[in-house]
């Protein structure tokens, strides 16, 4: 059984009674609106073009291993699950559970929201998980899923996506074209006048989060924050 513990800067990972790593926390300076690493949120050029969400909310950081064993991404604790989620929604309960301990001990916040909505997959992008069981899933409603679980605020798939469309290998303007009317609110009414926390895996252009920040805007909710498992460096 998974287990998740709040220290000073990280959050520890224990299966059952064995300590198994630990997530680092984002470090200031960050970005306050889009997490971006190593900048004020005064001097952050990145956000310039988010727009729907008020705020990004990042347990920490996503370092790409792109399969060089010498990276940092290669035995970053926190990097190694999110890319292990793509394969076994298994690793959804600690990544979960640390996102739960961020809403609760750290970014508190988001304890006033309402609603937690994950980013939507369309149905020919659901991961096949790894484990033998088969089984098609969305990484982010997953994450959802172990998130609302633990804190309590309800968990809505209230976002569609349209159409199949892969981010992986667009240029950042790519990214931004392609997410215009790529998603919509399949349940109008169970966002109507909600404050609501978009939950993702990666928070890596901002596009996604963007489109589906504005959609949920624009049929009824209050507000809307992001939380992200990892803020990607890229």
């Amino acid at each position: 059984m998974w287990k998740c513990s709040l220290t000073n800067g990280s959050i520890e990972v224990f299966s059952g009674n064995s300590l198994r790593g630990e997530y680092l926390l984002i470090q200031e300076p960050y970005c306050r609106v889009c997490a971006t690493p190593g900048v004020s949120t005064d001097w952050c050029t990145w956000h310039g073009r988010c727009y729907g969400f008020d705020k990004a909310f990042a347990m920490g950081l996503y370092y790409p291993s792109r399969g060089d064993p010498s990276s940092v991404g290669w035995n970053d604790f926190l990097s190694k699950h999110i890319r292990g989620l793509k394969r076994y929604p298994g690793y959804a309960t600690p990544l979960g559970l640390g996102l739960s301990l961020c809403i609760t001990k750290i970014y508190i916040e988001l304890q006033k929201m309402d609603l937690i909505v994950p980013v939507p997959k369309f149905a020919t992008e659901l991961k096949k998980a790894m484990n033998g069981s088969g089984k098609m899933y969305n990484q982010a409603t997953e994450l959802s899923k172990v998130i609302s679980m633990k804190t309590g605020i309800p968990c809505a798939e209230a976002l569609e996506k349209l159409r199949e469309q892969k981010m992986k290998g667009l240029t950042v303007d790519e990214r931004w074209a392609v997410v215009k009317g790529l998603y919509r609110v399949c349940d109008k009414g169970v966002i109507e006048r909600m404050k609501v926390i978009l939950v993702d895996d990666v928070f890596t252009s901002g596009a996604t989060v963007s489109e589906c920040s504005d959609m949920l805007l624009r049929a009824g909710s209050e507000c809307v924050n992001v939380l992200v498992a990892g803020r990607d460096t890229g």
